[in-house]
Parts: structure tokens; C-alpha cells; sequence
């Protein structure tokens, strides 16, 4: 019997070098962390394309709610997070940087729903999921204020992202919070898009962060792979049917799938990066409003200092 508890732990252990690396990880190498999602995706196309060395480690995690928890362990050099989860982190005390954004939703994000349901009003008394986080906090704060309904008005169960389609299918819930790939994957089983991130502009904006320290230790290694990402989108510009091809694979997707989904997210290149994080760029008011939601929300406990959050060398060289 300890033989066999000592293979667990022993198997789990090695699960978890193989995710992380060991504690004293290699100085010279940082690992990037992600879920699912077509706005980070480009990067897994620079690593196709070449433009990431091997010391740049993409770790895919099934949930933001795992990345996020990965960053403060320090499991993690660079997360790939929504500007709310990122702001959310910054009040809990981690001196971290946005210093470059993947995309900006602008339909990405939505509310699935039952083909009985036709308007927000109708999810009074109905059961909603989501994952827990400032993005689904978010979400779901919109959602309600659109509707005109309040948070006592509806059941929430709380799902990360890799539970939500199982509990939409076998109809323990009414209404989803969720993003692609499984807001396809959920409406190819009958549910229906009501509410969307289009319908909150600049809001919802998809970020790679890094601790402070981060980006002064592993200055080279960031540039490359800001690089990377901006080698990334000029490919998809100049050869998209073979871009669609390799991300959706990966992604276990339709091109066709992924082709729509990227319809509903906007991806700056460098220049608008510039435009995005310098001092008192567009991002300000993003992060002034969001101070407002989340604070709200109880999610975070005072405002985000914006002028803190942003750093933009990694865009302007």
C-alpha cells in the first residue's frame, strides 16, 4: 500500500516538473503562460514559424483561473491574462507590467443561452455559468446592468472554462460565460448568442504581463517575443489560409471555426501597441472604468494606479 501511494505522489511529481520545470529553473529561459484562446494563439504560431527559441516555454493551462494562480507562485515569468485579471493581480500586491496586448475583444466574449431564451430579461430566475474570475465578474456585470436585472435575480455556478461545455450539454445550466473555442462548441449544440463583447467596446482587452523584475532580468527574451507576435500577425496577413490551418489544428478546431471567431477579435500590431500603452494612451480610460466595475464588484479592494500598469519600450524599439 505505501508502494502505491509513493507511485502517486511520485507520478504527480513528475507531472508537475514537466508543466513548471523544477524550483530552481533555468535563469535563462521564461515561461509563457495561457489558456485556450484564439487572441493568444498567435504566439503558438511564432513558435510554428521559428521566432520563439526554445529558452521561450509556452505552457498552456485550462483555465485563466490556473494561469492566473501559476503567476503568483511564480510557476510562471509571463501570463497572458485579460487588462481586469491583470488589474485584479496588481491589487493583491504584485508589481507586474502589461508591456504588450495580444487583442481586443469585440464579439470574442459572449452569452450563450437556451433557444427558449430570446432577451436578457428572460434570464430572471434562470441559472448562469461562468468562471469566477474578472473577466467572468465582468462579463456577467454587464450582462445583469444590459438586462436590467440584479445578481440576486439569477443562480450563478461557477465553471472554468474547461467545465463549461459538459455542464451546458447536459442541461444543468440555462446561460454561459464563456469564449472560443467553446462558445462554437456550445452552439453547435442549439445555444444562441444574445450578448456579446461587441456590445462593450474596448473593454475587454487580452494582455501579456510580467513582473517588474521580469522584464529587467529577461530583457532580450521579451523583446523576442514581442517580436515573435508582431512576425505572427504579418504572417497571418500575407498567408492566413495556412495560418488559419496550423492555429486550428492545434486548437483542435475547423479553419472555418477559428476563421469566424478571429472576426470578433481585433489584434493590434506594434504601432497601435505604441498608441495603446503609452502614458495616458487609449488604455487609460479602459483601466479608469474598469477600477470602477471591479471595485464595485468587490474584486479588487482600492483602484489600480493606471500609470503604474503600462510599459511600452518593448513596442517602441
Amino acid at each position: 500500500m505505501k508502494l502505491k501511494y509513493f507511485m502517486c505522489f511520485l507520478f504527480f511529481f513528475l507531472a508537475s516538473l514537466s508543466q513548471f520545470g523544477c524550483s530552481k529553473f533555468d535563469n535563462k529561459t521564461i515561461r509563457v503562460g495561457s489558456n485556450v484562446w484564439p487572441g493568444y494563439e498567435t504566439l503558438y504560431l511564432a513558435r510554428h514559424l521559428g521566432e520563439l527559441p526554445d529558452n521561450i516555454k509556452l505552457i498552456e493551462l485550462l483555465s485563466a483561473t490556473d494561469v492566473m494562480e501559476a503567476f503568483r507562485l511564480k510557476r510562471l515569468e509571463v501570463a497572458a491574462l485579460t487588462m481586469d485579471e491583470a488589474m485584479t493581480l496588481v491589487a493583491e500586491g504584485i508589481d507586474l507590467r502589461v508591456f504588450l496586448v495580444m487583442d481586443v475583444s469585440n464579439g470574442g466574449d459572449q452569452l450563450i443561452v437556451r433557444p427558449d431564451i430570446n432577451e436578457l430579461s428572460e434570464l430572471n430566475g434562470k441559472t448562469i455559468g461562468y468562471e469566477q474570475t474578472a473577466l467572468g465578474a465582468l462579463m456577467l456585470h454587464e450582462v445583469l446592468f444590459a438586462g436590467g436585472l440584479d445578481i440576486k435575480d439569477v443562480t450563478l455556478i461557477h465553471l472554468q472554462i474547461n467545465q463549461q461545455l459538459d455542464a451546458f450539454s447536459k442541461g444543468y445550466i440555462d446561460a454561459l460565460i464563456t469564449f472560443e473555442p467553446v462558445a462554437t462548441q456550445s452552439k453547435q449544440l442549439g445555444g444562441k448568442v444574445i450578448f456579446d463583447s461587441s456590445h462593450i467596446p474596448n473593454t475587454i482587452v487580452d494582455v501579456l504581463v510580467a513582473r517588474k523584475e521580469t522584464l529587467e532580468k529577461h530583457k532580450n527574451l521579451i523583446q523576442t517575443l514581442v517580436n515573435g507576435q508582431s512576425k505572427a500577425l504579418d504572417t497571418i496577413e500575407t498567408s492566413k489560409v495556412e495560418s488559419l490551418k496550423v492555429m486550428a489544428q492545434r486548437m483542435e478546431i475547423s479553419q472555418e471555426q477559428l476563421d469566424e471567431a478571429m472576426q470578433g477579435i481585433h489584434y493590434p500590431d506594434l504601432q497601435e501597441n505604441q498608441t495603446l500603452l503609452r502614458k495616458n494612451g487609449k488604455l487609460f480610460a479602459t483601466v479608469e472604468r474598469l477600477n470602477t466595475i471591479l471595485y464595485e464588484a468587490n474584486l479588487i479592494a482600492q483602484p489600480v494606479e493606471a500609470h503604474k500598469l503600462f510599459d511600452d519600450s518593448f513596442v517602441s524599439q
